[in-house]
């Protein structure tokens, strides 16, 4: 009996040794599957950030204007050892240098040079904290001079810079070229200067890339016609002369202008109605606007004068015979409308009076008298109308 129980303690116990061999290797393949969701999860979260994340742990460049991108600013900056007065009051001296206030004395070269240095700090750390690739020394002086040339605000929205983080660095340099109007006499121009300009930075910008050669032969270029027709500016202008005369428009004489361009308004213009008391006195030549544009009927060339009125009695002329010619169609489609719905009238009355007396005769004779009656009430309208539309127009 005992050593039967003895054997049935030590099968329970093998038994439950076996339960518990089991369950470690459950709970560690267990520990093993929330292990690898865990680490999943923190690298999805890091990926999730992204460049944000990679933005703020890559270390700031600490790039430097290169000689060979502060002689391209300077080249097309210019040189000004004088001080001379920009638009806004203030004054401008070397390299596009701005003094505020008073003009201050003159600067030499020399000079100028250390203060274009200490001028272009501020871009150079703009470029170094908004870049956030890998760039050569040629790519970082291109990218300093247009934001020097545009200014910080447009660098940081532009194209160019969203190009270059994302490493599109050709894209990059063809975006260059959006950058090349300035304000000239009041409107937006492509001022050759800065076509130049930005030919020399995309330049300087694809100076060190790695490019692969386009045998003629094998690969013709082809026109692009989006950059055919963005690319080629209808006119250019030349950039301003500073400390010249305000390049402002005087409104009132560019308003001048655009009236005299056009013959009604010319014609207004030129019209007398001065009364005919003041004739003898002062012969000049009143208009409906302020005094100082007038002029004495003299000193109006006689073939404007005549020109003038003969514009006027040409477009009363037209007039008179567009509207004739109006009226004319309108009459003869009136007559069309009441000879058809007289004809539908008398279709419908020759069925029912040549003995349609059945329900089906009658219906199609009511179907064609109806829209008659309502053409030829209509037609009869419109006779009615147009005598009352031509004393009113007269």
């Amino acid at each position: 009996m005992a050593p039967c129980v003895h054997r049935e303690r030590l099968h329970d116990a093998a038994f439950a040794q076996n339960v518990v061999n089991e369950n470690s290797l459950v709970a560690c393949a267990l520990g093993v599957v929330l292990a690898c969701l865990a680490k999943s999860a923190v690298r999805f979260g890091s990926e999730r950030d992204g460049g944000a994340k990679r933005t703020r742990e890559r270390p700031a460049m600490s790039y430097t204007v290169s000689a060979e991108g502060l002689a391209l600013i300077q080249e097309f900056e210019g040189f000004r050892a004088k001080p001379a007065q920009l638009p806004d009051g203030n004054w401008i001296v070397g390299f596009s240098h701005v003094r505020i206030g008073g003009a201050g004395a003159d600067m030499s070269h020399g000079e100028a040079a250390a203060t274009l240095r200490r001028d272009l700090a501020p871009f150079e750390q703009l470029v170094n904290e908004s870049v956030t690739t890998s760039l050569t020394q040629s790519q970082f002086d291109a990218l300093v001079s247009l934001a020097f040339s545009i200014g910080e605000t447009a660098f940081r929205d532009s194209q160019v810079l969203r190009r270059v983080n994302a490493g599109e660095f050709v894209a990059a340099a063809c975006a260059m070229d959006a950058w090349r109007k300035a304000d000239v006499g009041g409107e937006f121009e492509v001022v050759s200067a800065l076509v130049r300009r930005r030919a020399a930075e995309k330049a300087l910008f694809l100076k060190e890339l790695p490019h692969d050669a386009a045998p003629s032969a094998f690969m013709r270029a082809k026109l692009d016609h989006a950059a055919s027709i963005l690319g080629a500016p209808i006119k250019f202008a030349t950039a301003p002369v500073i400390g010249a005369a305000s390049s402002k428009v005087d409104a009132g004489k560019r308003l001048t202008e655009i009236l005299m361009a056009e013959s009604a308004t010319e014609a207004l213009l030129l019209t007398q109605v001065v009364p005919p008391e003041f004739e003898e006195e002062e012969e000049e030549l009143a208009t409906a606007h302020a005094k100082p544009v007038s002029r004495k009927v003299e000193e109006i060339p006689a073939a404007r004068r005549i020109g003038a009125g003969g514009q006027a009695v040409a477009q009363k002329n037209f007039a008179w015979l567009h509207l004739n010619v109006v009226r004319s169609f309108e009459n003869f489609g009136l007559s069309a409308l009441l000879v058809f719905g007289l004809v539908l009238i008398g279709i419908g009355a020759s069925i029912v009076f040549n003995g349609g007396d059945d329900l089906v005769s009658v219906a199609g004779a009511l179907a064609l008298i109806a829209p008659g009656l309502a053409a030829t009430l209509m037609a009869a309208f419109g006779f009615w109308r147009v005598p009352k539309l031509a004393a009113a127009n007269a």
